[in-house]
């Protein structure tokens, strides 16, 4: 007799589980074929591979392939994967089969459907296109002095319009031989003439395969930048900068072929050339600077106000292009209303390749005086490159009523009259008081009181004026009320590239209001610089190591939550430290 321990009893049941889920659900099968490469050079070898996947599906035979035009099938190298995985409380199985195929000769080919049968059912999948190359075409000195490994500046466009949204990729080519372990831009790049905006991107770069002048490459897609024209005529990227660690194949010098070659190398790309165009004149509308695709929106917070009370016109700008670029529309108000400081807010988008989000702008008037107030339509433009004209967006009239307030009463004159009793009996005199006047607490409180409630006065107003109309000055003293904010985003995060992300907006957010920088387009060395001129060099160097982690993140996959805590502390202590300066 065979006795069956409690591990293998486990998986018998976990076994007749699985197979009670797969007869359970309905069969949903789906089938794909994928080619590693779909330029190919003659005699060059690639893999074709059959993903088989569903539910409810027992044993899948091994599909037989049709003729393929163009590929030689070496026989003996299929491969066979199984995986299975639960997908939405589904269970799911996936058969692989992998084919070693060698390219024949030069041709445009074409993988036909190729018929998978299971269970009775016959499925077909996708036909596949692709191109065998010649070698001989290749230039052998051309190849002889081909790069191992490059890094290029490849915008998305080279003739944009003034404001137009550019998308820049850095780009890493490398030779198959090569394997990348790790790299670092150099901070500071600078685009002149450009508006800068780093684009969110993935921690870890995804490879793909490309051919260069005869010759493959994979390629990696590393840091990506929205650019914003800010003038017409010829504007150059200049030269990107990156070091990367670098492992290649055994050379002479390792001929025994222990271990791999390892360096690091500093690598820059070549200068690119964008030929911008100007915009195209306008009439009959007000241009807010915006460029891209927008919607823009006008609206009052109150229709029906009372005297004194404050009304906003509200005027949101949303949409994709350069957002951070777009100026506040100008309204022509009734002369009677009382204007205030107007208020600008904005929220940026960075994903997606493209920068997105929205401006709103508030002006602020009170009413002085009752009756209906009228703001007059306004024809707002914006230039759309897309479509390469201006859109123009009407915005309607806006109308709202002020009356007094019913629940306020005049002074009657009967409040304002005393009764006055007259003097009756003998009036009774008394020794004055020896204690002089200015020995007495109550005379000084009397004299002094109004005198410190006028400068407290002044002094609230004299700060409030300047804050209103100060901008410096408000910055930097609201500086760290937002500062507190995004760190208290990154201490509650859970996703360490975001933890990092936010610790550099906070930098950024804090030494640029501190010291009434721009709030956008300043380079990490652009930072330094401004700071190195006010603090000493242990400061800088501290914010220096804080903004280059920040930038690096991506490429340290051994980073902590703790790790990310620690540095969240050392922003804290470093901002506390810059307070102090200013």
């Amino acid at each position: 007799m065979i006795k069956i321990g409690k591990l293998n009893r486990f998986f018998l049941l976990l076994i007749a589980t699985f197979s009670c889920f797969f007869t359970g659900y309905a069969q949903d099968v789906q089938v794909n074929a994928t080619l590693s490469e779909t330029n190919i050079f003659s005699g060059e070898q690639v893999k074709l591979e059959l993903n088989i996947s569903g539910t409810s599906m027992g044993s899948v035979q091994q599909p037989e392939l049709p003729e393929l035009e163009g590929l030689r099938w070496l026989s003996g190298s299929t491969s066979r994967g199984t995986k299975y995985a639960l997908i939405n409380g589904k269970p799911s199985v996936t058969y692989t089969f992998g084919y070693l195929l060698i390219a024949q000769s030069p041709g445009n080919y074409t993988i036909p459907s190729i018929e998978i049968s299971v269970e009775g059912e016959t499925y077909f999948t996708d036909p596949i296109n692709f191109k065998v190359l010649d070698p001989s075409t290749i230039d052998s000195g051309e190849s002889a002095r081909a790069p191992d490994i490059y890094v290029r500046l490849e915008p998305n466009t080279t003739s944009p319009v003034v404001g137009e949204q550019v998308i820049a990729d850095v780009i890493l080519y490398f030779k198959s031989g090569v394997e990348v372990s790790s790299y670092q831009p150099t901070p500071g790049w600078k685009a002149e003439g450009f508006w800068k905006e780093e684009l969110e991107y993935p921690q870890r770069a995804q490879t793909t395969s490309t051919i260069v002048n005869g010759i493959r490459y994979q390629k990696a897609r590393l840091i990506q930048y929205a650019l914003f024209p800010t003038k017409s005529g010829e504007l150059t990227l200049s030269p990107f900068e990156i070091s990367v660690s670098v492992r290649s194949r055994r050379s002479s010098s390792d001929p025994f072929g222990f271990g791999l070659n390892q360096e690091r190398m500093n690598l820059q790309s070549v200068p690119v050339t964008l030929n911008v165009e100007s915009l195209p004149n306008l009439q009959n509308a007000d241009f807010i600077g915006a460029v891209g695709d927008f919607e823009i929106s006008r609206t009052i917070s109150n229709q029906n106000a009372l005297v004194g009370e404050s009304i906003e016109i509200i005027t949101q700008v949303k949409g994709t292009g350069n957002v951070p670029l777009v100026n506040k529309p100008e309204y022509k108000l009734p002369a009677s209303l009382e204007k205030y400081n107007p208020q600008e807010s904005s929220s940026i988008e960075r994903n997606n390749r493209q920068i997105s989000g929205s401006r709103t702008f508030t002006d602020i008037v009170i009413a002085r005086n009752e009756g209906t107030y009228t703001i007059p339509e306004k024809r707002i433009a914006y230039f759309n490159p897309t479509r390469n004209q201006y859109i123009i967006e009407t915005l309607p009239e806006l109308s709202f009523d002020v009356e007094r307030d019913p629940d306020a009463t005049l002074i009657a004159q009967n409040d304002l009259r005393f009764d006055v009793k007259p003097i009756t009996g003998l009036a009774q005199w008394t020794a004055a008081e020896t204690t002089p006047l200015y020995q007495r607490t109550s005379v000084w409180i009397m004299i002094l009181f109004p005198v410190l409630l006028t400068g407290g006065v002044f002094g609230y107003k004299k700060y409030n004026d300047r804050m209103q109309t100060d901008t410096a000055f408000a910055r930097s003293r609201t500086a760290s009320q937002k500062v507190n904010k995004t760190i208290t985003e990154a201490e509650n995060t859970s996703d360490i590239k975001q933890g990092y992300y936010l610790i550099e907006k906070a930098l950024f957010q804090f030494i640029t209001d501190k010291l009434n920088l721009p709030p956008a387009g300043l380079s990490h060395r652009d930072i330094i610089q401004e700071i190195e001129q006010v603090a000493d060099n242990e400061t800088t160097a501290e914010l220096k190591q804080l903004l280059t982690k920040c930038e690096t993140i991506a490429y340290a996959p051994n980073v902590t939550q703790e790790r990310l805590d620690s540095d969240i502390l050392k922003t804290k202590a470093l901002i506390k430290k810059i307070g102090k300066l200013s």
